[in-house]
């Protein structure tokens, strides 16, 4: 195992998750690893956010999870924050390899498919990204992954990975 490998396990033990902040992406993400074994829920990755901020939220979906409320159909959910509402969406199976990387191999270690949600926050009017009108700053930093990967875009993924 690396470094990060086992510290994630680490965090996984003692915390129940651990979050996998990816900063040099455009957009920025966080995502989660141990959701899935913790409290047999998806994991989540959220997009267009500081690091310390998307951990935040995780953290207060986290703290919902633990008392029994579940994320993992899709909506709007507004008791995960005061007062910013949260949109939910399933993450298409073939953008898992793209974002969800140490997840994946968590996952495939505890002998468990990996399962992510997607968790979007709104603009100044409370619209989604999911949703008509959603202003297009906040649109263009929270890409759907809910939506599949075209098979051109599936091929160049296979072909870039196998050129490096």
């Amino acid at each position: 195992m690396t470094n990060s490998e086992d510290r994630i396990v680490a965090d996984v033990r003692r915390f129940g998750w651990h979050a996998v902040a990816v900063n040099d992406a455009e957009p920025p993400f966080l995502y989660s690893v141990g959701w899935t074994r913790t409290f047999d829920h998806p994991e989540a990755i959220i997009f267009g956010l500081e690091a310390n901020t998307a951990h935040g939220i995780l953290a207060a979906i986290v703290a919902n999870l633990r008392k029994g409320i579940r994320y993992d159909a899709a909506g709007k959910y507004d008791h995960v924050l005061d007062d910013l509402p949260l949109g939910v969406r399933a993450v298409d199976e073939s953008q898992h390899e793209l974002y969800l990387g140490y997840a994946m191999g968590y996952c495939r270690e505890i002998g468990r498919a990996l399962e992510a949600i997607q968790v979007f926050w709104p603009d100044k009017n409370n619209r989604f990204p999911f949703e008509p009108n959603c202003e297009l700053d906040v649109y263009y930093c929270q890409p759907r992954l809910d939506i599949p990967l075209t098979l051109s875009e599936r091929k160049i993924l296979k072909t870039d990975r196998w050129d490096l």
